[in-house]
């Protein structure tokens, strides 16, 4: 069963008796009375598992535990915070509710009132009453009528959007505190092309860590971008875009791995000499939509042959490249590591094409990995190193 998360006001006590060690104090920073908050502190202790305060007769202080938990819900406050300046809203955070945050959260996913309250399973008059009351609360509209029904307005998305980075600060400083119940998470996104022993590698050598998940998700660079601004995701793993793609995010590099012309490993042309702008013209290619970096790349490389080659297929999916360049004298472009790992096929004997393109890890700016997912980053950085020293061993 999984554990019921604490609630936002729980917190709220916690960080003001923590933060200022007073339990008269904090009561009336929150407008409750001394045995409310004394309740509030409680529930909050009996959800994560453990003790975050101690108590004495000069004051309430943080516990070890209660120190690194207090660190992680500065975090999420700073999040809503964010979120709430983003809205324009002046609103106290103590006016939020849970349940509020989570029907906003679900009509920036779903995108509409009608589509929020399928997704959370309630009627729409309901789901309208507590998304009006939340608007109300904060004093700024946070929607608008639309063809679709009700959708939230730009600065709601951005609140929405930063409900769910605090709901992922929650769930890590849950995960830090290891008698919590919670399992720690690492949610991967995987790019197409992505080379998939260092990854195979990566994992095998974090051994058995039983309060840890490693999920892996793949999709489109564009999908996997919005999930990981939103708190779904932990990293992206791919080819990098170089300049990061988003102001929040960041890029780090792993590996190299350039484009480079593949072909089945008995056609002509890979038989070692240097093939002739004309000889690669007279291949059909095989190409990824466009929009992609392989796309721009590719098209680079056409605009310098003598004439456009016959296109055999248009598609963004790598094995069905490399399925269609083995069994045809079809030319893709594709990395030089995606090559290296398909049986039957070869690089052609020409320098790679395009920009530096290189491996790596996307990750949101501001992120904090917990211990656990600290260490699924430095094995993925191992893989790639261990992996890419071979290779130019063997070059």
């Amino acid at each position: 069963m999984t554990p019921t998360p604490p609630r936002l006001r729980d917190i709220e006590a916690f960080m003001a008796v923590a933060e200022g060690a007073s339990l008269g104090a904090a009561a009336r920073r929150l407008g409750l009375s001394q045995p409310a908050l004394s309740q509030a502190i409680d529930r909050l202790e009996a959800a994560v598992g453990q003790t975050l305060l101690r108590r004495g007769p000069r004051g309430s202080f943080p516990a070890e535990p209660g120190a690194r938990f207090l660190a992680r819900c500065r975090r999420m406050m700073g999040q809503v915070q964010a979120g709430l300046a983003a809205c324009r809203s002046t609103a106290r955070t103590g006016l939020l509710t849970d349940t509020a945050i989570e029907t906003h959260r679900a009509i920036v996913r779903a995108g509409s009132f009608s589509a929020a309250a399928r997704l959370r399973g309630v009627s729409l008059p309901t789901l309208a009453r507590t998304a009006r009351g939340l608007e109300a609360a904060l004093g700024v509209p946070l929607y608008r009528r639309a063809a679709d029904g009700m959708v939230p307005l730009p600065g709601g998305v951005e609140l929405g959007r930063r409900f769910a980075l605090a709901a992922a600060e929650l769930e890590q400083g849950l995960a830090e505190l290891a008698a919590s119940g919670r399992v720690e998470w690492f949610r991967l996104g995987t790019l197409p092309m992505l080379p998939q022993d260092e990854l195979a590698a990566a994992i095998a050598t974090l051994g058995p860590m039983p309060a840890l998940r490693v999920t892996l998700r793949d999709g489109t660079h564009a999908a996997l971008l919005d999930q990981l601004r939103h708190g779904a995701l932990d990293a992206i793993l791919g080819a990098l875009r170089n300049p990061a793609p988003a102001e929040e995010v960041e890029e780090q590099v792993l590996a190299p791995d350039p484009f480079v012309i593949a072909a089945a490993a008995t056609h002509p042309l890979a038989r070692g000499e240097v093939p002739s702008p004309a000889a690669l013209a007279a291949q059909d290619w095989v190409l990824p939509e466009p929009g992609l970096p392989r796309r721009a790349t590719a098209e680079a490389i056409l605009a310098t042959l003598p004439q456009r080659p016959r296109l055999a297929m248009e598609t963004n999916s790598p094995h069905a490249t490399i399925a269609l360049l083995r069994r045809t004298r079809a030319l893709a472009l594709l990395s030089r590591r995606q090559i290296a790992a398909a049986p039957g096929l070869a690089a052609l004997p020409v320098a790679p094409f395009g920009p530096p393109r290189a491996i790596g890890l996307t990750t949101r700016r501001d992120w904090l990995p917990t211990p656990g997912q600290r260490a699924v980053l430095d094995a993925l950085r191992q893989a790639f190193a261990a992996l890419s020293s071979a290779g130019e061993d063997s070059a």
